[in-house]
């Protein structure tokens, strides 16, 4: 009787036509582009995967497993919101014939293979550290360490020649002998021969064995609920390479021999799209349409051939700025500093797994990636980078949403990130968790409840941590949140808060700031005001906003011990949806933007802007103090003696709900849906010097939003206050 093979791998990993699986509607998928080097991206077989491309041969390895988990001829077909502007499906796929693929295990034993493979059976423990380019191929890391207490280093080169797809193994010294599982050729695939060359004597071993084990299928549904399995009952034809026991490094190549329909196609030029290195140039232009009076805004005409969406940007000590964009890849911009000469692209890197932020460090980049947060150090003048994973430590279910977003360095110089916890799993641990890098690449959980955390950023002398949050389920509209040990901000989030709570909780901790969704609906990522060369607001935070395409302003004061303040308009009309936020070293603020499947009002589908405080002082509203009975307000000019009135302030109080709904209205004091409490002035009273005005308020509540609207404020020198209305997060009334 033939082997039974309860499920296909071959037709649920590798489907030749989408319309024999029904998926008629699906949409076009998209494919990198000829001579890019790899692609980091979650495969039905590893959502940790990173496929790399030998000509007509695609090799996909498994960084959790360290396999070559499948080799196939054809093309990885992309899909996802960064590639088709659509959020389903966003597994990649294989397409194309299958050449062989291995089970999901370590593929090193330290024992002779016996006559029954299983998946656990004397393997040493293996951990993946990363990969090196020289801008031709592709080198994998990884570490062994062994029962005996070795630590054995390899590195993997695979590459495709007329004689078949080759590995090239370089281990350092060990005692041991090693036993490397080269292929697994199961019924399902045709077998091929496997050669090895290097130090004598090495020999492959080839054993017929039955498989039986039960592995997940990583799909969109799975990534959300449970992933489905597959049982695999079948003999596979194993090919095993004997490693003798060496006191130095020794390089094995592995060859598999191909027929010869599948040898190494001719070398064929590299398509403009995977160059790496100068890829273009441009100059700002000023901005056209509405313009501040205070501020002014150019912004960088962008080249039709890259994709720049801004996803993180930091500044090298040299003055250019590095980005990462959602596509996944990794420019160094240099004459942002210089208004006459022209902006340079280079691109560093393609094929990251959509990195949501970007961190300089000692001259290193520092990307997190959904499955990985990754150091990036690059040689530029041998054209040779390393990608070496910082830490992994966290659950990666392959979904769209499941962003990590970061990285910041706390107060002691450790590496922290906010997962996503939308449309996430309990059992995936750290979705909806900000976490701190430990000891040896794992993470500490710090605080839970996040829903979608897009900005992530250090604020004041003590590098306190703030984190934004979306409105959604759980979230009543967009907030920032200080980041403190132990707090739970509101969003059921995955393991290792208890399964019984991943059904909401009856309590949270409130944000420092709510943002009224009639001002902003996405908030995004922050900068901090360092100094007086942007105007006259020092020490506050700027906060973006995705689908307005604005920046808002941000006053933070402790109350009672806790952070609470204010949120004003600031900046409007960028080019695209503001995403990241950073200061240069020319005291500009630096505005990255995009929009694809998240829409925006703004027009373009990317942008890079440039704003400078243009010397003109506003008449603004500084800072807003809470005081035991009414708001202390600070101008940045002295204000005519007429803002001294109490019918120049409109003030009202409401509060938002806590529940498992989309958002929240708006709730008065006595709990009326879509309601606001009028609050009364009962006096006014200006400083001498008349930068200072002290309102003194009845009857307003703790715990609500306090809304004031001014009228009729004009500075002594004849402005007009620009903004005239904010709103403060009362958490807590200050003690008398």
């Amino acid at each position: 009787m033939l082997p039974k093979r309860f499920i296909s791998l071959t037709a649920i990993s590798f489907a030749l036509t989408l319309q024999a699986l029904g998926q008629a509607k699906k949409p076009k998928p998209t494919n990198d582009p000829s001579g890019q080097l790899f692609r980091y991206a979650p495969m039905p077989k590893a959502t940790r995967s990173i496929v790399i491309p030998l000509g007509n041969i695609q090799f996909a390895f498994d960084t959790e497993n360290l396999r070559e988990h499948s080799v196939w001829r054809g093309k990885l077909d992309l899909y996802g919101p960064q590639y088709v502007s659509a959020k389903r499906p966003f597994i990649a796929q294989a397409n194309g014939q299958l050449l062989w693929e291995n089970p999901p295990t370590l593929p090193w034993r330290t024992r002779p293979p016996g006559a029954k493979f299983t998946l656990e059976s004397d393997q040493p423990k293996g951990e993946f550290t990363g990969m090196t380019t020289d801008g031709k191929s592709v080198t994998l890391r990884y570490t062994l360490q062994l029962g005996t207490g070795e630590t054995v280093e390899v590195q993997l080169r695979p590459s495709n020649s007329s004689r078949g797809l080759q590995r090239t193994l370089t281990i350092t010294k060990s005692k041991s002998p090693l036993w490397f599982l080269a292929n697994s050729f199961q019924n399902s695939t045709a077998k091929r021969a496997v050669t090895v060359d290097g130090i004598g004597p090495l020999a492959v071993q080839v054993i017929s064995t039955p498989l039986s084990y039960t592995e997940p299928i990583i799909t969109e549904a799975g990534a959300e609920t449970i992933y489905d399995t597959q049982t695999i009952e079948t003999v596979a034809e194993q090919h095993w390479v004997l490693v003798p026991p060496h006191k130095v490094e020794v390089t094995v190549t592995i060859t598999t021999h191909h027929d010869g329909e599948l040898t190494a196609p001719p070398t064929s030029a590299a398509s403009p799209l995977a160059k790496l290195g100068e890829v273009g140039e441009s100059k700002l232009k000023p901005r056209v349409g509405p313009r501040s009076t205070y501020y002014k805004t150019k912004y960088l005409p962008l080249p039709p051939d890259l994709d720049l969406l801004i996803t993180g940007m930091d500044w090298l000590g040299d003055g250019r700025l590095a980005v990462c964009t959602w596509p996944g890849e990794v420019y160094l911009l240099d004459g942002l500093l210089h208004d006459d000469g022209p902006v340079t692209f280079k691109r560093l890197a393609k094929g990251l797994n959509e990195p949501m932020g970007l961190l300089v460090r000692d001259g290193k980049l520092y990307v997190s990636q959904k499955p990985e947060l990754t150091e990036i150090a690059f040689d530029e003048k041998n054209g040779r980078t390393e990608f070496t994973r910082v830490s992994a430590d966290w659950g990666y279910s392959g979904h769209y949403n499941a962003f990590s977003y970061g990285p910041v360095l706390d107060r002691d110089g450790r590496f922290v990130l906010a997962n996503a916890g939308h449309s996430g799993r309990w059992d995936i641990k750290f979705m909806g968790w900000a976490i701190r890098r430990g000891s040896n690449g794992t993470m500490d959980g710090v605080a839970s409840g996040f829903r979608e955390p897009n900005g992530i950023g250090v604020f004041g002398s003590e590098r306190d941590i703030f984190v934004t949050d979306n409105q959604g389920h759980w979230t009543a509209v967009c907030e920032l949140n200080h980041l403190r040990p132990g707090k739970y901000f509101g969003r059921p989030s995955s393991t290792p808060d208890p399964k019984n709570m991943y059904e909401g909780r009856a309590t949270f901790t409130p944000p420092a700031i709510w943002f009224p969704y009639s001002l902003a609906r996405s908030i995004s990522g922050m900068a901090e005001i360092r100094d007086s060369r942007f105007g006259p607001f020092k020490g506050q935070l700027l906060v973006g906003d995705f689908q307005n395409a604005l920046v808002t302003r941000v006053f933070l004061e402790k109350v009672n011990g806790e952070y609470q303040g204010a949120v004003f308009p600031f900046i409007t009309g960028f080019r695209s949806g503001v995403n990241r936020l950073s200061f240069g070293p020319d005291g500009n603020l630096y505005v990255g933007g995009l929009q694809r499947t998240w829409t925006s009002i703004a027009p373009d589908p990317a942008s890079l802007e440039r704003v400078t405080f243009t010397g003109n002082i506003p008449f603004s509203i500084r800072k807003v103090e809470a005081k035991a009975d009414g708001f202390l307000l600070t101008f940045t000019e002295p204000a005519k003696p007429s803002a001294a009135d109490p019918d120049n302030f409109d003030v009202s109080q409401f509060r938002y709900a806590y529940h498992s709904d989309y958002g929240s209205p708006r709730f008065n004091h006595a709990g009326e849906k879509d309601s606001q409490t009028p609050i009364e002035v009962t006096n006014a009273t200006l400083s001498s010097n008349r930068l200072e005005l002290r309102l003194s308020l009845s009857e307003w509540r703790e715990g609500h939003v306090t809304q004031v609207r001014c009228f009729d404020m004009i500075s002594e020198a004849g402005k007009d206050l620009w903004h005239d209305t904010f709103h403060y997060t009362l958490n807590q009334i200050p003690k008398p």
